[in-house]
């Protein structure tokens, strides 16, 4: 019954086709059924008397070949239930496999070990086995078997905590499916994006994924696959999703598959507890906890004692959650050990990983400079030629590059010193108008002060209001601070003409220097006259006198010699 079963859920299916060596006609027709059976999911406890009766090498033209490949079908269905039967199956048919003659049983016995491997948590050797064998199924275009290889390192990749590399092979192994047209194998795949993107924090992706994927046509004969769906949805919803939990435990108890009986019953488990019904939950809680022990579940027996305790307290059963909470505590220490060893055991095989990738990359950049070393032994006349054409063109670029570039700098600079020339013009010009201005205002508070003094003799003004404004104005006519007004902005502007001048005319007496400066800003003898309060032929004297010292001839200018420093 089971084997008309197969041969229909395969007709209507009409995704692959058998990619086995022929070796015979009864060993063809046997590795054509448990392909099917291998591509449609059916449950392997069903095919085990299949595999127990089949006969190896019955009329095969290579016995030995027949008989690897009858031991790799009894470790497949094996591999889930009793991994260690099934690893030595599997291995006894790699030492069978002439591997040169039949290069596909190989890469398919192989990936039959990384899964064993994985199942086992040998992740690293599993991971090293799917990306060997990955490149195999390639060239022999079974892209069902390549996609199912990338599936598996989604799965290590996910148990060892790096989601995004995870999500990564499920996505290329969809595309990798769909480039074999199977619908059937896209579909199921839609669970472990799901589950990814759920992990990542993606929730609303996740549940995208999820979303009404029970009633895909391409799965609805596969009920443990929908319960699982189910659960998945559940988790996604934060545990909200009533519908997904209750058909999911209706499909568990049909199924009876203790780990999904686990999480179905969890699942339901939890839903009465939040809805305030303790006595009802327990009804699940109970059965659970002794099958978490049965499959020695420890994560979900946690799980489950946690839960039962908070029950009991709901229920006001002090003593009986007091019971329960010291199991979670005793649970939790051996948890935290074996945890912290699977931790540390996960992060090996991680970095294993890495570096396995690392290498690999290493040396395929090592294989593409061999064959470019022995691409250029092959020309090495021509790409002679062509370097020293390419080096006359790239010096020829480079020197007038270079020249473009000098003759940018140099522009650069020029306009540099020509904004830089007009700043301190400006700031020049600015400085003698403040001065002049200053000079002015003093004139202005003189006369001021001159009337002060000719209305007080008058008698227009009290004597002391006069004496108290003359005093005022003559804090405000001190020359001193009018000087360091003027020095002190002067120096921000020409920050080494006073220590230059002096040491080039070190004759020059202070005065003069001071004159020299209102000289250097632009000032006229005039304008000097007024800043200093003398007539402007003394100023004209003192201009004279600088110029004996300086030794200037007849046709150089204070003001232009006075630019240089």
């Amino acid at each position: 019954m089971l084997i008309m079963d197969i041969a229909a859920a395969w007709a209507a299916s009409g995704d692959v086709s058998v990619q086995w060596k022929s070796i015979g006609k009864d060993a063809d027709a046997f590795d054509t059924l448990m392909e099917r059976a291998a591509f449609l999911d059916v449950p392997r406890r069903d095919l085990v008397s299949v595999v127990a009766n089949a006969q190896d090498g019955l009329n095969a033209r290579d016995i030995k070949q027949a008989r690897a490949r009858a031991r790799y079908w009894k470790g497949w269905v094996l591999s889930q239930s009793t991994p260690d039967s099934a690893m030595k199956l599997v291995k006894e048919a790699l030492e069978l496999c002439d591997s040169a003659k039949y290069p596909y049983d190989n890469a398919r016995f192989s990936i039959l070990k990384a899964d064993i491997l994985r199942f086992k948590g040998n992740y690293a050797d599993a991971y090293f086995t799917y990306r060997r064998e990955i490149y195999h199924l390639h060239d022999k275009h079974d892209y069902i078997w390549e996609a199912r290889s990338l599936v598996g390192i989604g799965a290590i990749m996910q148990d060892l905590g790096d989601y995004p590399e995870a999500l990564r092979n499920y996505n290329e192994a969809s595309l990798t499916f769909e480039k074999a047209g199977s619908l059937v194998c896209v579909t199921k795949n839609m669970i472990n994006q799901a589950n990814a993107y759920y992990l990542l924090g993606d929730k609303e992706k996740s549940m995208g994924f999820l979303n009404n994927l029970e009633n895909n046509k391409h799965v609805s004969n596969d009920s443990l696959y929908i319960a699982n769906v189910l659960v998945s949805r559940f988790q996604v919803s934060g545990y909200q999703d009533r519908e997904a939990a209750q058909k999911a435990y209706n499909i568990g108890r049909v199924l009876n598959n203790e780990k999904l009986s686990v999480i179905t019953m969890m699942s339901m488990g939890a839903l009465l507890l939040s809805d305030g019904e303790p006595a009802k939950a327990l009804r699940f809680f109970n059965p659970v906890l002794a099958l978490t022990h049965g499959i020695s579940d420890m994560t979900n027996r946690k799980l489950v004692l946690e839960s039962i305790r908070l029950c009991y307290r709901q229920l006001g059963l002090t003593d009986s959650a007091r019971k329960y909470e010291q199991e979670v505590y005793l649970l939790n220490d051996s948890l935290f050990r074996h945890e912290s060893i699977e931790n540390l055991r996960k992060a090996e095989h991680l970095a294993t990983i890495h570096q396995y990738e690392v290498r690999i990359e290493q040396d395929q950049k090592a294989n593409r400079l061999r064959f470019i070393l022995i691409l250029s032994v092959c020309g090495f006349l021509l790409i002679i030629l062509i370097l020293s054409i390419c080096l006359l063109m790239a010096s020829k670029r480079r020197a007038e590059s270079e020249l473009k570039l000098k003759e940018a700098n140099n522009e650069r600079l020029l306009l540099q010193n020509q904004q830089y020339s007009m700043e301190i013009d400006a700031k020049t010009k600015e400085l003698a108008s403040n001065t002049v201005l200053l000079a002015q205002k003093n004139a202005k508070l003189k006369e001021l002060g001159e009337q002060i003094t000719n209305m007080e003799q008058k008698g227009e003004i009290a004597e002391t209001e006069g004496e108290r404004l003359s005093d005022k104005i003559k804090s405000e006519l001190r020359a001193d601070d009018d000087w360091r007004y003027f020095k002190l902005r002067f120096d921000k502007v020409h920050p080494c003409f006073f220590m230059s001048l002096k040491e080039t005319y070190p004759a020059l007496s202070k005065t003069e220097l001071r004159l020299c400066a209102y000289i250097r800003v632009g000032m006229s003898a005039k304008e000097i006259a007024q800043i200093l309060s003398v007539r402007p032929e003394t100023v004209n004297t003192s201009r004279y006198r600088i110029r004996k010292k300086m030794s200037l001839g007849v046709s150089d200018s204070l003001e232009s010699v006075f630019e240089n420093f």
